[in-house]
C-alpha cells in the first residue's frame, strides 16, 4: 500500500518537472528564435557617450 503511493507520488513529481521543464524550453526558444530588434550599424553605439 505504501509503495503505490510512492509510487503515485513519484510520477506526479515526475510529470510536474517534465512539464515544468517543457515550458522553460520553450521559453528560452521564443527568445532565442522570435523576433529581434534591429541591430545598430558597426561603429555605431546606441547608448549616450560619456567623455
Amino acid at each position: 500500500m505504501m509503495n503505490d503511493m510512492a509510487d503515485r507520488w513519484i510520477q506526479r513529481v515526475t510529470l510536474a518537472a517534465m512539464v515544468a521543464m517543457a515550458a522553460a524550453l520553450l521559453t528560452v526558444g521564443a527568445r532565442l528564435y522570435g523576433p529581434q530588434q534591429p541591430r545598430p550599424p558597426a561603429g555605431v553605439s546606441d547608448s549616450v557617450r560619456t567623455p
